[in-house]
């Protein structure tokens, strides 16, 4: 059976707003796990005494807490106060105005003034005191008081709690200020007739920062409409600003300036400007080193990289990281003594370069050790102002050399770097003492080196018009200024540059063990058009040492036979020789294979010089050439290479005897390939 139960409820409760049904109880409950419910009222029951002991500690603790900062403020209160009122009567603000007591007048003056100020204390406490009195008799007569009770206690108890909580609040506001100096009343930021500015190191949040920049900002004379934080960063603060009135140079012009008012480091203010609106300004406010948390980076394996890639050279101040593309990259490096040029930028640079399978690296320094931890990785070295020398006359042919083989190799416009035609990188450290030829040489590289895959890495001092020999700073691809002069900058980055935030002049160059900025830039050229600084990567000379071995292992990259040959200049390395008679081997004539036997057989015996009969002949007749006499032979070369001359000389075969050297056969082996080219220019010389 159904059985329906209508509860019944108290008869105060309110019932109006309850919606009306039925409780359903079935007649069997023996599969039923849960018994019927039934409606309970809850009696309301004091809380249990533990939770009042609980909120009897924490009324306890907040209020012992309340007592000690009390009783500290107060005393604070009380020292400062007493300071105050003892220069007050002494006149001790007076004095400091004078700047001393030099004369009788300055002391009449300060005697005048003490005088005043006893009057006017003495004025001050009458009048207490007759309030006080005042408030006495008023209780006597009109409160009903008897005038020998307690009555006469009221008054200057009152007066003596009204002075105790003045103390002490002053005692918190100079706790809360810890700026404040002790013969000052009231801290410079909170004076009500201005906006004083104040340290950046007393913020704590983004508003903060906005607000210590903005009062710098006005007191330098710099007004603005708006300033917001974007970040805040390890370093400093990042800050977003509007100016009104006021220009981006205007800013920066009072960079010292404002450092002083907001305590921060030299050249801790930096700017840079929204190049679509020249109100915008991003404000950087440095208080330590951005990169102080860079870690050391691991080198690149052998023959990881290509020169088309994308490489990381360390990392922009703003935490991003900082990249470069190596093809086309073409840079003036100017820097002060200890401002990381070599063991910075070109250490990183050259540490990517020698791990590429498609670039060969000379290093060129006139009159110190270069990049000599590199070893022999670079392909050509030189330590003098005339080795220099050579080595850009060499370079500049390969320059016109591969200005004739570009429509031949099926490029197009611009040389493409491959293993087989790699780039080449000349780095040039300390180029202003290059001689006048070198420094003329470096110039028309420069101009027309970029096109065919030659591209020279400068790095100098300094870089004015006289230092460098010609205006040629705005013709390189990217100029990377590190701790530099001013003037440096209009001659890399342009007039002007300064003014919108490129202050490389204001970073400090490393002092003995001190590293200061040291490693440090900033870059124009390419995509490079934000006045931020980038820090390179700081490989140790030891990582540089241990990593060449096996890039040397792996295989030194060297200049490709095609360009060496068509420059005229001798082949110097087995692989351009291997490329060379690999060459001949696809060449349809007649003599290619002649002339690759021959080139064999001098790579075999690793010799500059091969005697004929004993040496040559047989290797003609053992690789399949036959017919061939020593007239023959002579013939067949001096068609390829005029006036190449056979020669006689002392070797293992023999005294005295006739052969060939070896240039004298790549020579003709250039000739076969270009004939045109070799007998435009007929000779001796070497191919």
């Amino acid at each position: 059976m159904t059985t329906e139960m209508q509860p019944e409820f108290p008869a105060d409760w309110d019932t109006s707003k309850v919606i009306p049904g039925s409780l359903v109880v079935p007649d069997d409950l023996s599969d039923e796990d849960i018994a019927p419910g039934i409606v309970a009222t809850y009696e309301p029951r004091v809380p249990a005494v533990h939770k009042v002991g609980s909120a009897s500690m924490v009324v306890a603790s907040v209020t012992g807490r309340a007592c000690g900062l009390s009783a500290r403020w107060l005393f604070t209160g009380a020292r400062a106060v007493g300071f105050l009122g003892w220069r007050y009567v002494r006149a001790h603000d007076l004095q400091e105005v004078q700047g001393g007591m030099q004369k009788t007048s300055d002391w009449n003056k300060v005697d005048i003034v003490r005088r005043k100020r006893w009057r006017l204390l003495g004025w001050t406490a009458g009048a207490v005191a007759g309030l006080n009195l005042a408030g006495w008799w008023a209780l006597v007569k009109f409160g009903g008081m008897t005038a020998t009770d307690w009555s006469w206690k009221i008054p200057p108890t009152l007066t003596a709690a009204i002075a105790a909580a003045v103390v002490t609040l002053y005692g918190r506001y100079r706790i809360n200020s810890p700026g404040i100096a002790p013969m000052q009343a009231i801290a410079e930021q909170d004076h009500p007739e201005g906006e004083e500015p104040y340290p950046l190191a007393w913020v704590q949040s983004g508003g903060q920062a906005a607000d210590c920049l903005g009062r710098a900002l006005y007191a330098e004379g710099a007004d603005y409409r708006d300033i917001q934080t974007l970040n805040r960063h390890a370093w400093g603060w990042e800050l977003e600003v509007v100016l009104k009135g006021s220009t981006p140079g205007g800013v920066q012009a009072k960079a010292d300036q404002l450092e002083s008012q907001m305590g921060l480091p030299d050249g801790g203010f930096m700017i840079e400007p929204d190049p679509r609106d020249k109100s915008r300004i991003i404000v950087r406010l440095v208080q330590s080193n951005p990169f102080a948390d860079m870690p050391r980076p691991a080198v690149h394996a052998p023959r990881s990289l290509s020169v088309h890639d994308t490489v990381a050279m360390g990392r922009a101040m703003d935490g991003s990281v900082f990249e470069l593309t190596l093809d086309g990259f073409c840079a003036l490096i100017i820097g002060a003594m200890g401002a990381g040029k070599t063991l910075g930028a070109l250490r990183t640079i050259n540490e990517a370069l020698t791990a590429c399978r498609d670039a060969v690296v000379w290093d060129l320094d006139p009159i110190k050790g270069g990049l000599a931890e590199f070893g022999d990785l670079m392909e050509r070295r030189a330590r003098t102002p005339e080795e220099c020398e050579e080595a850009l006359e060499e370079a500049l042919s390969y320059v016109t050399a591969r200005g004739q083989l570009l429509p031949t190799l099926n490029m197009g416009d611009r040389w493409h770097a491959t293993e087989k035609h790699p780039n080449l990188y000349i780095n040039i450290d300390e180029f202003i003492q290059l001689s006048p030829r070198g420094k003329e040489l470096a110039i028309k590289i420069l101009r027309t080196g970029r096109q065919y895959g030659i591209y020279l890495l400068m790095a100098g001092q300094e870089a004015t018009a006289d230092a460098l020999g010609d205006a040629i700073a705005m013709i390189v691809a990217y100029r990377i200024l590190m701790a530099c002069r001013f003037e440096d900058i209009k001659i890399a980055f342009g007039p002007g540059a300064g003014a919108q935030g490129w202050r490389p002049d204001r970073m400090k160059p490393a002092v003995g063990p001190v590293a200061n900025d040291a490693g440090q830039a900033m870059i124009m050229g390419g995509l490079f058009n934000r006045a931020i600084r980038y820090q390179f990567n700081s490989y140790t000379r030891d990582q540089i040492v241990a990593a060449t071995p096996d890039r040397l292992k792996a295989g030194a990259n060297r200049m490709d036979s095609d360009t060496v040959l068509k420059a005229g200049a001798t082949l110097t390395t087995a692989s351009q020789r291997g490329n060379l008679a690999e060459r001949l081997d696809a060449v349809a004539h007649t003599d290619a294979p002649l002339i690759a036997a021959l080139l064999r057989a001098f790579h075999a015996k690793s010799r500059e010089f091969l005697p004929t009969s004993e040496v040559l002949l047989p290797a003609l007749a053992e690789s399949g050439v036959d017919g061939i006499d020593a007239t023959a032979l002579a013939n067949r070369l001096r068609k390829h290479a005029p006036g190449a001359t056979a020669d006689r000389t002392d070797c293992p075969e023999g005294k005295h005897l006739r052969g060939w050297k070896r240039s004298e056969v790549e020579r003709a082996a250039a000739g076969l390939l270009d004939p045109a080219q070799t007998r435009q220019h007929p000779g001796t010389q070497a191919a």
